[in-house]
């Protein structure tokens, strides 16, 4: 799946489960009408990143056929087993990426 068009914001917060989950919540645009399944894929590592950081890719079904041409809010989240080494987020998109250190927060999700 091709990367969506840019990425707007990045949240990552710990869940109080057992054992811990991480969620990642990304909002970006896209430039026609007619994306689909929209969704955050993370990066599967051998050895973890020396900085800490987990790397995701925004992808989505790009349309086919005609659409409009205008730009769209688009939003994803994924809920992770949180790794011991992970430090952060980085969000890529086809034009940025963001990244977003994980929150030590309390999370506004249920306890599981």
């Amino acid at each position: 799946m091709p990367r969506i068009m840019d990425v707007k914001s990045v949240a990552a917060v710990i869940l109080k489960t057992n054992p811990p989950r991480l969620a990642v919540h990304a909002t970006g645009e896209v430039p026609t009408s007619g994306w689909s399944h929209i969704e955050l894929q993370p990066f599967i590592y051998i050895v973890p990143p020396r900085d800490g950081i987990w790397d995701f890719d925004f992808v989505g079904t790009a349309p086919t056929g005609i659409v409009l041409q205008v730009v769209l809010p688009v939003a994803a989240s994924v809920v992770v087993r949180l790794p011991e080494w992970c430090k952060g987020v980085r969000v890529h998109a086809a034009q940025n990426t963001m990244e977003e250190l994980v929150s030590k927060k309390e999370s506004p999700y249920v306890e599981v």
